[in-house]
């Protein structure tokens, strides 16, 4: 499965559902009806991948229960399956439980769901937990790494799966039953997890198509859905339809942790790893495409197969050495990391991701010279990305304080000219003012860079003022930016969807969410 993963939960308790002691019932993790009007796509709740052929839609055609259900079909050779992605509180002990009615109308097709971590879906730790699919019209769960089939699917009949996942023990009760039967087609107990690791933990949920074969046709449908906990959890509740935190509290998770050392940036374009259309055809074609896909997400057992090509040697060499490097950073050992990512970079030139993540590792080696240098080389191919505010402000932590950032900036800042080496001066001026709490002083300066370059810097004073609580200058600085922008990046939108949450216009505060998160419509 890709990366980008999961799915839609949705509020009925199943009449099939496990039982538990009356005492002491689940609290809902997540719940949405599909029956009603609160549908909402967003960062908490979830969002819906129908870029292709295939779509992600609500349908009064077939039901489990009430009058609508989720429609997902996939066309196969369209290069892209749909999906219905939804996400929950990270949960890393005790008990999950996981309901959902589904119905096929050909056992044939496959399709994919999925409970899944931090890890995405991975068979490893804090990746796939949970994991049904079909094969050759069985339905069948992986558990151990292995597919098991479980029994010969029928078409249009409805079957009500439920789960109770034990995250400290890594394995799941698995109870399943056929709409209009007695006995379950299935029960199953304490199964080892997807990847057979105890602690794994969960807070994503996926329903697709097919897992990158690009070729299925399958039309399922989905009802019903529930999870919930077995422990009382403290659950914050949605500030707006479709989300609970807004891109300032986002920012300021960041500001709170503090990261005393530079950390590897996420991957969010399959170029960032310099894999181009044309390598990603070619590695289809030699039929290697899921294991490079295994091989991106970090397993160790994947190893480069024998009589390959040596673009696809090298490809395989890059990837591996970039995960090295992440995991060296990760575990504080910044000089292997470097070594590592210099190798990728070396290996697969157009790769951004490389070059940025040397540069965190020069950071936390103090390295200061060599930061500034390699930084200003990449800049170009960074500056618009949503990622460099994060390493900008890595690399000010790393620096030991905000104050000495500051004062080493400073000079540099008074003597700004036009080029890349002086915008990202600026960069991190900016924002070691902000993390500083020092909002009027960033303000105060962003006015003066935009008088040079007012494009990104008028969306920055948007920043401050929206810090400060001034959300009315703020909507209008960024709809300047947007204005001005040649194409509509993801931040603007978001930045504009927050803040018509705070000026109380929840309209125009859904239309630029689901621009990004897209929405479900019948």
């Amino acid at each position: 499965m890709a990366r980008r993963i999961p799915l839609a939960l949705v509020a009925v308790w199943l009449g099939l559902a496990v039982s538990v002691p009356a005492q002491t019932p689940p609290s809902f993790l997540v719940q949405y009806s599909f029956d009603d009007a609160l549908l909402e796509t967003g960062p908490d709740t979830f969002s819906v991948f129908q870029k292709a052929k295939g779509s992600v839609r609500l349908s009064t055609h077939h039901r489990f229960s009430g009058y609508r259900s989720i429609e997902i079909q996939d066309v196969a050779g369209d290069r892209d399956f749909p999906e219905l992605q939804g996400y929950f509180q990270l949960r890393t002990r005790g008990k999950v439980f996981a309901h959902f009615a589904l119905m096929t109308t050909n056992p044939a097709d496959e399709f994919n769901i999925a409970l899944a971590g931090p890890e995405w879906f991975a068979l490893r730790k804090n990746g796939i937990s949970f994991w049904l699919k079909t094969i050759d019209g069985y339905l069948c769960h992986y558990s151990d790494s292995i597919p098991k089939k479980l029994f010969a699917i029928r078409p249009f009949a409805w079957y009500a799966v439920n789960v109770t996942y034990d995250i400290d023990a890594g394995t799941y009760d698995l109870l399943i039953h056929e709409e209009g039967g007695q006995s379950p087609v299935v029960s199953l107990q304490r199964q080892p997890n997807a990847a057979n690791q105890s602690g794994s933990a969960v807070d994503k949920f996926s329903f697709i198509g097919d897992a990158g074969t690009d070729g299925s046709n399958v039309v399922y449908y989905v009802d019903d859905v529930v999870v919930g906990i077995d422990e009382s959890v403290i659950q914050l509740p949605f500030v707006a339809p479709g989300r609970r935190k807004l891109f300032v509290d986002y920012w300021n998770d960041y500001h709170r942790a503090r990261l005393a050392q530079p950390a590897p940036l996420p991957v969010t374009e399959l170029s960032d790893l310099g894999l181009r259309p044309v390598d990603i055809q070619s590695l289809k074609a030699a039929g290697l495409w899921d294991l490079l896909r295994q091989a991106a997400t970090g397993n160790p057992l994947i190893a480069i197969p024998p009589n390959v090509s040596a673009d696809h040697q090298r490809i395989f060499r890059a990837i591996r050495e970039w995960r090295a490097g992440n995991s060296a950073l990760t575990a504080r050992q910044p000089g292997a990391a470097l070594a590592h990512f210099e190798e990728a970079g070396r290996l697969l030139p157009t790769g951004k991701i490389y070059a940025m993540s040397a540069v965190l590792s020069l950071a936390a080696l103090g390295r200061w010279q060599a930061v500034d240098t390699q930084l200003a080389q990449i800049y170009p191919d960074w500056r618009d990305d949503v990622r460099l505010p994060v390493a900008a402000a890595m690399i000010g932590i790393a620096r030991q304080d905000f104050a000495r950032v500051e004062q080493w900036l400073r000079a540099p800042v008074e003597k700004l000219g036009v080029e890349a080496g002086d915008e990202l001066i600026a960069d991190q001026y900016f924002y070691v003012l902000l993390w500083n709490n020092e909002i009027p002083r960033a303000e105060q300066f962003a006015r003066r860079m935009a008088e040079r370059t007012p494009s990104i810097w008028t969306e920055r004073l948007g920043d401050t003022a929206f810090m400060s609580g001034d959300f009315g200058t703020a909507l209008r600085r960024y709809e300047d930016s947007l204005n001005d922008a040649e194409q509509e990046p993801t931040r603007l939108l978001l930045k504009l969807s927050d803040v018509h949450y705070r000026l109380g216009d929840t309209d125009k505060e859904r239309h630029y969410r689901e621009l990004i998160y897209g929405s479900l419509k019948p």
